[in-house]
């Protein structure tokens, strides 16, 4: 065993697995651990997961770890997270909500290589809006815009009753601390917000008033604001400590 007495996490969810890994405060991995997640193809181009089987199996994978790394839960310090271009739903109780044709509500991924927003993808990129400048010139229907607009369009119950839309790296966190703080990465890479204006980037409401999606940010659903990487997002949660096996309060 190492003789430092502190260590972080890191967090990665990939499209077939989701991966945990200790660092030493010096940057050096002690152990890492991976967990297969789910994947469903209701018909072709269709890809779904589900958030509460990545959070598990998140907590197991941190378990697992740990244990090869031969330390105590209590000399974990900070976790942070990242993850694919996958849009998470959530209802207006912060609980799981379909974004599937089964209607099954476990399934609340659409997962970054769901194609089913493929003409979405085609009519928000004829707008030639500015903001598409910053994604290569044209969105792709693997980037939440085509996404969100295909679920107005084909599930109208589920955009009626969805309290957020969250990436799922962003989701990890929200889940972790309770607190909606957007990365300023998965925000602009994969949404479109403008990180380079003004202190803390913006978003152009302009484009999806353009694109139909004008309601996307009423009550809350997505913030106004994105966090720089590495911010701190708040402390790990209680309820949250106890499904990743952490001591609450740790940095996030």
């Amino acid at each position: 065993m190492n003789g430092a007495k502190e260590f972080v996490i890191g967090v990665d969810v990939g499209t077939h697995s989701t991966r945990a890994g200790i660092f030493d405060l010096k940057g050096s991995m002690m152990a890492s651990s991976n967990q297969t997640i789910s994947l469903h193809y209701p018909q072709p181009d269709f890809v779904e997961q589900e958030s509460e089987e990545i959070w598990e199996k998140t907590g197991q994978a941190i378990g697992e770890a740990i244990k090869e790394a031969q330390i105590q839960s209590e000399d974990i310090v900070g976790i942070g997270f990242d993850a694919t271009c996958s849009l998470v739903c959530l209802d207006k109780r912060h609980q799981p909500l379909s974004i599937s044709p089964t209607g099954d509500p476990s399934r609340n991924i659409i997962v970054w290589m769901d194609h089913r927003a493929i003409e979405e993808a085609d009519a928000i990129n004829q707008t030639q809006h500015r903001v598409l400048q910053y994604v290569g010139g044209k969105i792709s229907p693997e980037q939440e815009p085509p996404k969100l607009k295909w679920i107005k369009k084909n599930l109208v119950k589920t955009w009626e009753s969805a309290g957020k839309f969250m990436d799922l790296a962003d989701f990890m966190v929200f889940k972790a601390t309770g607190e909606d703080k957007r990365s300023l990465c998965t925000s602009v890479c994969k949404w479109t917000y403008l990180g380079h204006e003004g202190n803390q980037g913006s978003w152009d409401y302009d484009f999806f008033s353009q694109i139909g999606l004008s309601d996307l940010f009423e009550n809350h659903k997505v913030p106004s604001f994105a966090y720089p990487m590495g911010s701190f997002a708040g402390g790990l949660a209680e309820s949250s400590a106890k499904a990743l096996g952490l001591r609450p309060g740790i940095a996030v």
